[in-house]
Order: structure tokens, then C-alpha cells, then sequence
């Protein structure tokens, strides 16, 4: 089993290093007492979903064995599902979702929907494993804000067929009753027991791009059911959508009452992920369930107030809400009854392992009682009294789980929602969406499992680096022309995040959930992720080389963060302007002028703005949106994070050879006509004399050199950005983010050649005592997260120091080329001038490399 993890700040494997899993025929895997051998079209697979963004999926095979599709069970396996000749199902169904067989049986794994609603759409994340009924947890923007609590993989696979999604079913045929519960793990496959599995439930996981199914076929109960999901696309609201079929695949009529939705939902609070996880209980205090109508139809989970030991009270608002409704072929549906009362659906039995209260009334008897939701977590599950199904017939439970900031907005949802074919529209669109965004990737090979894996490593780098998306097409002339020819036409990369996920627990994930939605990102895994953007998207231009060499500091490091771009329009006139141009009323346009002269936006903050400003605009938002950017100037920002890794400009020579393969004209213009800015962050790096220690060795017999608390916040540095700050919102602005002239004057500027030579003349100064490795004096070493130590072994890297000589080598190539001065920072001559006396003075004294190195290095 290949397994490919990332640390905190990531790195993708090359197709090389992939190329093992799929050369060979036939890979031979030992186990004690057998031999199993993969095809080389299983090694492909897990090839695929290791550096896929299906997260750390593996395919297992040999030891644990599927148990094979018997005849009794074939007749309610669906046509999507094709069965081999050995009575196994094969990889992939006829919509090239990836087919995990009795996947609750199988060892763990964790993965995700890639929280992707569309460029006007708002966003939901939402991460699955192979246990219950898949989705482990989901929620809003963080893992702060959750409507199911977010959980380390490891307790996630525990505690997801508890609190996660349940479906409890009780029914009625041929005059005997009973009661299941669908995906229970009280029923779930051993695949090692010699023991006849096949009076148990058959389960299989469809693992697709932008959604995942689970199914059970229930041959002792003749019922199948499938449970579908994925993150609501193109709306103005954010959910998750989950879409519940049960078919009677008996012999003769059934009656059933069912009981389907969530266990645990957490409420509006503010951030709660820390209170969760230590004062849950004290937590429970706030927590309510209100109604935004009439009955239990629409159930608003909020806190009365944030919670908070402090002077100042806040009133909480927004709420989570669950709208659920029995889907009809012809004509629009009627809300479902939520039962949001835990007790009423599980009694006294507080692990939630058996539906006590199910069992002792029916759901007719549970919706006739008074419902509790105040101090307490509380439940969401759609209630479906009594249907009769005949043979082959199927009932389906659609559900909502999403956010508004005011109750009143959720009847309005819930109008929308409940349109017939909604639904399934929207399902469908989820999917061609992904393979929208994939397009231009598409390849048509005789493999087609190749062909899927060129996709999803595309989405993968995607979220990732984001995609670029081209604005201020305002006129043809924009419209043909990349972002270096036309100052009108910018680069906004949508759908980027940090890669935060179960398994990576440790990294903290950011989505925004609005229009354009985005998050910040790591520097390595967005750079990396860009190198090929303007090859997909020449329109670009050099607009990723300029933005990553303007993150370049005066001391030739980067911050660690990398947010979205941001706009400002600097003439106040041009604002009102276009705000007269694009709203119907005189007070929209007054407010969206004094929007657009406040500072600087992007665009998902723009439109959440004239959201809930109540702005009122009569442009599309497309053409508005356009004419907006095109009269704005962009700026990159970022943020410092924490240290300065050793590798973040390893990746600059990367991006610029690929411009050049499009734009081979453009070189000179490039490094020679451009001015960037000098990135300024409140981390200086401590000289030697304060950051080297001299401590105990581990055995305690001598004494070692080490470099601990390698940078330091700098109060001057502090001092000279807080002058930055507003009188009047105490925000800094975004000018304090850049390298100044002496005195607070106007952002210091260098052309991209002249940062490039500044980077190649301090790296070069910065190797160890023995002029090899490029010294790791930032307190950070390269991507490989195994070498954290090796910065407080006073280490140094190698692989920085072959960057370094394709760095100089480039930057000698186009100072030959096209003859110009190199204008460099005066500061930066002087330090030239003391590297080049040293290394005089180095000469002079006949020193001679020796052929053996004396000391371990």
C-alpha cells in the first residue's frame, strides 16, 4: 500500500516518482504466510488516490479479501455497478467514481469534498471516512465554525457512525414488523471471519470528483439504500446537500416510518472549536434551537449570545438551519418535520448507539410530544410518519445544512429548495462543474484510468495554488489582450486553501464562503502549484512571476502566508462613477461609492458587502464585477506566519521558464521594466551571537552548539508599521506590509532582475563554513518536515545551494544578454563589496580546499 502524506507546508510527488506504480505488469506485495499480486491497472489506482485530492485512500487488497456478490444478492445490485467474473465488483462505475467494496470493513482512511461551490457560489467543507455514513465533519469557512464537529482522523473514525448521519427505519411486511438502522456498524462485514457474511448487509463507497455515495443492499430486509452528497454549487446561500433513497427491493409491499438526518449538530457561536473540545458542557448553556415558521419544519440552531467571560455581550444572530423534504417527480415538495430533541430519538442512551426512543414510540407518537433544544446539543433528523412502498418502488429524503446570518432568510431558502428537479439539478451541476474546472486537462488515451488521474492531480494542484481567473474583460480590446499588455485586465486565483484535513489536523484551513470564495495558503504549496498557470492560462502573463518576486524581503526571505490579491481604486471620482453606472437608486449608489473609496476589497468581500448593505445593483454581476477590478489596482499580500523557511525561493527559476515557453519575447521587458516591491514583516533574523547556544549534549558527557529562536519580533519594525494605523477603525493598512524609504516615505521598488541578483548575492553569503550548504539561519529547513531539527544543529541544505547556482547562472545569462545595469539597493552594494574583500582576503592566503573533509558536516 502506497501512502503519500505531506507536512505542514506540503509537496507534491513528481510523475517520476508515480512512475514505479504503473511500469510493471505485475508488483509482488508480501504478507506473512501468502503473496498477493496487484495488476498494474490496481497500481495506477493507487497511484491516483495517494496524490490525489482524494486524500489518503487506499486501496486494499489480499489480506483483506470482498466478499463476492452472491446470487441471492445479484438481482438488487444496481446497473452502474458492473460485477467481474470472480463475483466482485470492478473499480470504477459508469461514472468513473472510484468503487470501494464493503468499504466499512476495510482499514481506515479520511478524505474530502473539495469545498467548491463555484465562482458565485459560498462554499461548505466537508471531510468523510470509510465509517457510518461517511461525512465525519462539516462546516463554514474553518474548523472553527462547525455544524458537525471537527475531529482528528483518529477519533473521527470512532465516533462518525454515532454522531455523524443516521437513518433509522421502521416497517411493516407481511404483517411482521422490524426495525434497522442502514450502515450501522452493529452489521458491518467481517472479511476475515470464515463465517457466512452474506445474511449481513453488501456496502460500497463511490469515491467521485466533487461527491461520494454510500449504498446497502439489505437482502434480510429487501430495502437498498443510498445516501448521496456534495456542497450545494452556484447559489447565494451555502449548504451541504445530502439526497437519501430507500427502495424496496422486496417481493411484496412495505410500510416504513423512517427517522434520517444527524445526531450532533453544533449551533452559530463564534468560534468554537477550542470550547467544544474543553468546555463542551459549559458550552451546552448557550445553545438553542429556534423556528423560523410554523411547527418543527424549520429549525435554527443559534447560541443566545457568543460565548465569552467578558463585559461585552453579544447577541448571536446567525444560525445553522436544516430543511429536509420528500422529493416529488411532479410537482414541488412540502418540508419534512425535524426532530431536533436527542431524547426523543435515543431515550436514555446517551452513546447514541440505539434509537431508544424510536423503539418504544413510533414517529408519529415522537412528533406529537414537546421538543427540547434549550442547554443542550441537540439533533436534526427528518421524519418521514408512513409511506407504503411497493416492489421497486423508492422514496427520497433530500436535506439542507447550511448557515444564515438572520432567521427570517431561511423560509426564503426553503422556497427555493423545494422546486421539483431542484434537486437533481443541482447534483448534476455539482458534477459538470469539476469537470469544467478540469477541462483543460483532458486526455483521451486508451487507459482511462491515466486519463482520470491527469484530472484529479489538476484539482488537486488547483485548490492547492487556486485558478486563475481572468477580470476586467470590460471591452474587446481586454478581452484580447494578457495582464502585462492591458493595466484593465487583472488575475484573481479562486478556490485555494491551506490543506488542511483530518490527517493533517495540524494546519489550520480557511475558506471563505462567499462569491470568489479563497483562502490563504501556504508560500511553498502555492508557488509550486502556479509554475504551470500561465501554460493553462497564458493570459496571465508574468503575473505569478511578479507577484512571488514582489514577496522577495530586503534580508531575501518570504512570510509564509499567502492570501489573495487585493484592489483598491485610487481616484475617488472613477468610484462614484461606477457605482452611479451599476445600481438602480440613488442611496445604492451613494453607499457602494463610499464602499468602494474605504479601502481596499476583494471580490467575494465586495459582494458580501452589497449583500448585507442591501445594495442594490442592476448590472450582472459579471459585467459588474469586470468594470470594478479593471478600474482598480491590484496589490499581493501575504502575511509573515512563523519563521523563515530555507526553500521558498527555490521555486522562482520554476516560474520563470515557464512564462518564457509562452512569452520567450517578453524576458527583457520582464526583468528589466518592472518595478516590485520589497515584502516587510516584523521578523528579523538574530545575529549569531544571540541565537547560538552552547548546551549539554543528549548523553550529557560534553557540550554541542545549537541555533534556537532563530528570528525575533523586532519592536522597531512594529513601531515603523503602526504608523500605519488608523485613528479612526485602529486597522493597519496594507502599505505597512512593504519595504519604505527612509522616513515612512513611498514603498521602495526594485526591477525583478536586480531582487533576483539581491537573492543569488545574500544566499551566496549565507553558506556554511565550508562554502557547501546554504545555512539554515532563518530557523527553518527545506519542505522535508523530518529536518525540522537540523536548523538547531546549525545544519545547512545542499539542495538550496544547486538552486543557488541555477539562480546565478540565470541572472549572469540575462545581464549578458541584454547588456543593462542592474540597479541594486545601496545597502546591498556595500554588503557586495565586504563578500568580495573577504573572499580577496581568502585568496591571498593561498588556502586550498582540502580533498577530505576533517569533521562530519
Amino acid at each position: 500500500m502506497q501512502s503519500y502524506q505531506n507536512g505542514p507546508e506540503g509537496g507534491t510527488k513528481s510523475a517520476n516518482e508515480v512512475a514505479p506504480l504503473i511500469e510493471d505488469d505485475y508488483t509482488e506485495f508480501h504478507a506473512p504466510g501468502r503473496q498477493v499480486f496487484l495488476s498494474s491497472s490496481v497500481k495506477l489506482v493507487l497511484g491516483i488516490l495517494a496524490i490525489s485530492g482524494i486524500g489518503t485512500l487506499a486501496l486494499i487488497t489480499g489480506n483483506f479479501r470482498n466478499a463476492p456478490i452472491i446470487d441471492q444478492n445479484a438481482s438488487i445490485v444496481p446497473k452502474d455497478v458492473e460485477v467481474s467474473s470472480d463475483g466482485t465488483l470492478k473499480l470504477f462505475d459508469a461514472a468513473d467514481r472510484y468503487v470501494l467494496e464493503d468499504y466499512d470493513a476495510k482499514p481506515t482512511f479520511s478524505s474530502f469534498l473539495p469545498a467548491v461551490a463555484g465562482v458565485y457560489g459560498k462554499p461548505v467543507w466537508s471531510f468523510y471516512v470509510n465509517r457510518g455514513q461517511g461525512v465525519a465533519s462539516f462546516g463554514f469557512v474553518s474548523k472553527d465554525y462547525p455544524i458537525l464537529e471537527f475531529n482528528a482522523a483518529n477519533k473521527a473514525y470512532q465516533l462518525t457512525p454515532y454522531i455523524g448521519f443516521r437513518t433509522f427505519v421502521k416497517g411493516t411486511r407481511d404483517g411482521k414488523e422490524f426495525i434497522t438502522e442502514p450502515f450501522s456498524p452493529a452489521t458491518t462485514r467481517d472479511l476475515d471471519s470464515t463465517d457466512d457474511q452474506d445474511t449481513l448487509p453488501k456496502r460500497i463507497m463511490f469515491v467521485g470528483a466533487n461527491e461520494f455515495e454510500i449504498r446497502e443492499m439489505d437482502a434480510a430486509h429487501g430495502l437498498t439504500t443510498s445516501v448521496k452528497y456534495i456542497v450545494l454549487p452556484e447559489e447565494t446561500f451555502g449548504a451541504l446537500v445530502r439526497r437519501t433513497n430507500i427502495t424496496n427491493t422486496g417481493k411484496s409491499p412495505v410500510t416504513l416510518s423512517v427517522l434520517d438526518g444527524l445526531a450532533q449538530v453544533e449551533p452559530v457561536g463564534g468560534a468554537i472549536d477550542w470550547a467544544l473540545k474543553n468546555m463542551g458542557r459549559t458550552l451546552e448553556g448557550w445553545m438553542g434551537v429556534y423556528q423560523a415558521g410554523e411547527g418543527t419544519t424549520m429549525p435554527y440552531y443559534r447560541m443566545s449570545t457568543e460565548p465569552g467571560d467578558a463585559a461585552s455581550v453579544k447577541i448571536e444572530l446567525a444560525g445553522h438551519y436544516v430543511l429536509s423534504f420528500l422529493e416529488e417527480s411532479d410537482s414541488n415538495s412540502t418540508l419534512l418535520p425535524i426532530v431536533y430533541d436527542s431524547n426523543a430519538v435515543f431515550g436514555r442512551d446517551t452513546t447514541l448507539l440505539e434509537p431508544d426512543g424510536l423503539k418504544s414510540s413510533s414517529v408519529s407518537d415522537i412528533l406529537s410530544r414537546p421538543q427540547y433544544g434549550q442547554a443542550r446539543t441537540s439533533s436534526a433528523f427528518a421524519t418521514v410518519e408512513e409511506i407504503t412502498l411497493q416492489p421497486g418502488e423508492s422514496l427520497s429524503i433530500a436535506s439542507f445544512y447550511g448557515k444564515t446570518d438572520h432567521i427570517e432568510e431561511v423560509e426564503p431558502i426553503a422556497n427555493h429548495i423545494i422546486r421539483m428537479g431542484y434537486v437533481e439539478e443541482k447534483f448534476q451541476l455539482a458534477r459538470d462543474m469539476i469537470n469544467e474546472l478540469t477541462s483543460s486537462v483532458e486526455t483521451n488515451t486508451t487507459n482511462h484510468l491515466f486519463d482520470g488521474a491527469v484530472k484529479q492531480m489538476f484539482l488537486d494542484n488547483s485548490l492547492r495554488g487556486g485558478i486563475p481567473m481572468i477580470l476586467g474583460d470590460v471591452d474587446a480590446s481586454a478581452k484580447y489582450s494578457n495582464y502585462d499588455e492591458d493595466e484593465r485586465v487583472k488575475v484573481f486565483h479562486v478556490f485555494s486553501r491551506i490543506h488542511g484535513d483530518l490527517e493533517r489536523d495540524y494546519n489550520a484551513f480557511y475558506i471563505d464562503d462567499t462569491y470568489f470564495s479563497q483562502g490563504q495558503g501556504n508560500f511553498r504549496d502555492v508557488a509550486q502549484n502556479r509554475r504551470d498557470d500561465v501554460t493553462f492560462t497564458p493570459r496571465i502573463g508574468s503575473f505569478d512571476v511578479q507577484m512571488f518576486l514582489a514577496f522577495i524581503q530586503a534580508d531575501a526571505y518570504e512570510p509564509l502566508t499567502v492570501e489573495a490579491v487585493i484592489y483598491f481604486i485610487n481616484d475617488k471620482n472613477v468610484a462614484a462613477q461606477i457605482a452611479a453606472e451599476s445600481t438602480g437608486d440613488p442611496k445604492s449608489a451613494e453607499v457602494l461609492t463610499n464602499v468602494l473609496n474605504g479601502g481596499p476589497f476583494r471580490p467575494g468581500q465586495l459582494f458580501q458587502l452589497i449583500d448585507s448593505l442591501g445594495i442594490i445593483i442592476t448590472t450582472p454581476k459579471e459585467q459588474f464585477i469586470d468594470k470594478i477590478v479593471s478600474a482598480s489596482t491590484d496589490l499581493p499580500m501575504a502575511t509573515f506566519g512563523q519563521g523563515y523557511w530555507g526553500d521558498h525561493w527555490d521555486y522562482y527559476i520554476d516560474l520563470i521558464n515557464s512564462y518564457l515557453a509562452i512569452y520567450p519575447d517578453g524576458e527583457e521587458t520582464l526583468m528589466y521594466d518592472r518595478e516590485l516591491r520589497y515584502f516587510f514583516s516584523t521578523a528579523t533574523v538574530k545575529p549569531r551571537s544571540e541565537k547560538y547556544v552552547l548546551t549539554l549534549t543528549f548523553d550529557g558527557k560534553s557540550y554541542h552548539v545549537l541555533q534556537l529562536d532563530a528570528t525575533e519580533f523586532d519592536t522597531d519594525k512594529e513601531a515603523e508599521q503602526d504608523r500605519f494605523r488608523s485613528k479612526k477603525t485602529g486597522i493597519v493598512s496594507f502599505d505597512a506590509s512593504w519595504q519604505r524609504t527612509k522616513d515612512g516615505g513611498s514603498a521602495f521598488t526594485s526591477s525583478p532582475i536586480a531582487k533576483l541578483f539581491l537573492l543569488g548575492s545574500i544566499k551566496f553569503a549565507t553558506r556554511d563554513a565550508y562554502g557547501m550548504g546554504i545555512e539554515y539561519e532563518g530557523g527553518r529547513p527545506g519542505w522535508n518536515d523530518a529536518m525540522n531539527g537540523l536548523p538547531g544543529m546549525v545544519g545547512s541544505g545542499m539542495p538550496e545551494t544547486f538552486e543557488l547556482h541555477q539562480l546565478l547562472t540565470y541572472v549572469k545569462r540575462v545581464v549578458d544578454t541584454y547588456g543593462r545595469p542592474v540597479v541594486v539597493p545601496a545597502e546591498l552594494g556595500e554588503m557586495i563589496t565586504s563578500v568580495n574583500d573577504a573572499l580577496d582576503e581568502l585568496e591571498a592566503s593561498g588556502f586550498v580546499e582540502p580533498e577530505e573533509l576533517t569533521f562530519d558536516v
